[in-house]
């Protein structure tokens, strides 16, 4: 995420006004995505372990799916853009009021999620649903007017996100039935993505500071054409998975995507990060986006359940990138040394460790799934529970230099 220090109010008695957790996006979307990971992946090991009420019950599994990619994804992509926008435009950052609306519709959803007639009457759905196209009119105007050419394709993927949560919401109310978890599936791939996509532009350029602020500095040579193959593969690979094309065809097309992907990530010299916390962790949430692809051809062929591969994907590339930009963004915009704490790097062991946990839960022939399913789901939360308690006191509390933001 490229920093925003210098976006400044120009108003500092109206900054002194605003309580710290509405001077920026990334301070209460973190810590709203923060909340969401740790505590509802908890309500669903409670219900589907232990038998005890979870929301949306008649269809368990997609509501599931949904808190990740539609809850906790959304949290974490509207930090994300609500402190990148400002910096790549140069327009003053949403803070105050409007911040906090917008945080109050994301949490009025997952509120009313836990209420059947909601879900059955369709106010659950029109409230999430109404986050995307609210936090496009704070965003987009800026992008449009002075970015579309190198970040304009958030338009379209702002847009995909609403239509894909219509569909999944219809299918919650029982509108339409079956068309729900295509639709997760491709917010997923959406999701997976978009990673690809900035992932392309952080990792290699944090890596390269990181290695030169540790006193190791690194040339990592740009292959533009190999970047637009990637992404590319991934969005045919995802494409052709959604249209329902021929699963050899699928198999192939996943299986290009990740050897590209893979041959990115390589060019990244992983390995020179290995004991920089804040650098590995984002090289691990992008070997996840290999992996997770790979499961995705071998699942396409009829060699591995599709659960691992969807897992991998959304346990691992989105739970673990996810993590790791805003362990590291939090520090940067609050003022603070990039070097990751005790916590953060105990919160990356445990989430990525749940999410391999989860992944051989479905691979490990004779393995006892139920109970590694647990450990799995014990231990994703807890890393952003961890998170939670190790970085609320940063988001909420004023930048230590003294500066706005």
């Amino acid at each position: 995420m490229s920093t925003t220090d210098n976006i400044l109010d120009g108003r500092p008695h109206l900054q002194t006004r605003i309580p710290a957790i509405l001077q920026g996006g990334f301070r209460l979307f973190f810590l709203l995505a923060g909340l969401q990971a740790s505590g509802f992946l908890a309500l669903w090991i409670a219900g589907w372990l232990f038998g005890l009420p979870i929301p949306a019950a008649d269809n368990a599994v997609l509501w599931h799916g949904h808190a990740l990619v539609f809850g906790f994804g959304a949290a974490a992509l509207a930090g994300f853009l609500l402190t990148a926008v400002p910096s790549w435009t140069g327009l003053t950052p949403v803070r105050g009021w409007r911040l906090a609306a917008l945080g109050l519709l994301w949490l009025a959803a997952r509120l009313l999620a836990f209420w059947p007639a909601a879900i059955k009457a369709g106010v659950y759905g029109l409230v999430d649903i109404a986050f995307w196209p609210a936090l496009a009119l704070l965003v987009l105007p800026g992008i449009i007017r002075r970015n579309a050419r190198r970040n304009g394709f958030f338009v379209v993927i702002l847009a995909a996100f609403a239509t894909l949560d219509v569909i999944i919401h219809l299918d919650l109310a029982g509108r339409i039935d079956g068309s729900g978890q295509p639709a997760l599936y491709a917010g997923l791939g959406l999701f997976v993505v978009l990673i690809g996509i900035i992932g392309g532009r952080i990792v290699p350029a944090f890596t390269t500071g990181g290695l030169r602020m540790a006193g190791r500095p690194v040339t990592l040579q740009p292959h533009p054409w190999l970047d637009h193959a990637a992404l590319a593969a991934i969005m045919l690979a995802f494409g052709a998975e959604l249209s329902g094309i021929g699963t050899q065809m699928q198999a192939e097309l996943f299986l290009l995507a990740a050897l590209l992907h893979g041959l990115r990530f390589i060019g990244w010299k992983f390995w020179l990060t290995r004991r920089i916390p804040l650098l590995w962790s984002l090289h691990a949430g992008y070997a996840w986006l290999v992996a997770g692809l790979t499961l995705k051809a071998l699942a396409a062929a009829g060699h591995v359940p599709q659960a691992a591969a969807i897992h991998a994907l959304g346990a691992g590339c989105v739970g673990a990138t996810v993590l790791a930009v805003m362990t590291r963004a939090a520090l940067g915009h609050t003022g603070r040394k990039l070097e990751a704490s005790a916590a953060a790097t105990l919160a990356y062991l445990l989430v990525n460790a749940g999410a391999l946990i989860r992944v051989l839960a479905v691979l490990v022939p004779g393995a006892d799934a139920w109970l590694l399913q647990l450990i799995a789901g014990v231990a994703w939360s807890a890393g952003f529970l961890v998170f939670v308690a190790g970085y609320a006191g940063i988001l909420t509390g004023p930048r230590i230099d003294g500066r706005p933001g």
